[in-house]
């Protein structure tokens, strides 16, 4: 008695209900498949944003960079040479040994060398070349190696004789 009296009562949610459960079994399928692609979508935006704030903090540190090197070419950098071809400039690179044409000692411990494709550095208590920045500013570099151009001071020479 107290179904039949329920029944009449909830017929039409009991059927609504009923049905939506039936559609629901029926539809689990695409919705597991749909739910899958929603992840997979937000996986991908997570790794677009990750590089997004990589490529940003990249960008950061080049500007930063670019400043210190600039400020490094407009003080007065020593642009390094081959050790065979004194006209020809050379590229610095971290951890190298830069050594005084002259003498062939290691430079002093904090000089400023660059090259001519915007690398500066300074040279560590081991005479080699550390703290690397970069600049892209060709006008500032052409104007540093300018003077150096026809010999007139002794440069510095690296190590390993890059030609």
């Amino acid at each position: 008695m107290l179904t039949a009296r329920l029944w009449r009562k909830h017929k039409t949610t009991i059927v609504f209900a009923g049905l939506t459960l039936v559609s629901l079994a029926y539809s689990s399928p695409d919705i597991a498949r749909n739910m899958q692609v929603i992840g997979d979508i937000k996986q991908s935006i997570a790794q677009n944003s990750f590089q997004q704030t990589m490529l940003q903090q990249q960008l950061a540190f080049e500007q930063e960079q670019a400043t210190i090197a600039d400020a490094r070419y407009k003080s007065g950098c020593l642009p390094i040479v081959a050790t065979v071809y004194p006209h020809k400039y050379v590229t610095i690179v971290q951890g190298k040994v830069i050594k005084d044409r002259i003498t062939l000692d290691p430079l002093p411990k904090g000089s400023v060398v660059c090259d001519a494709n915007g690398s500066t550095g300074v040279i560590d208590q081991h005479g080699r070349v550390g703290a690397l920045a970069f600049t892209g500013n060709r006008d500032l570099v052409a104007s540093r190696l300018k003077r150096f151009r026809g010999g007139t001071y002794s440069q510095p020479i690296d190590q390993g004789g890059n030609k």
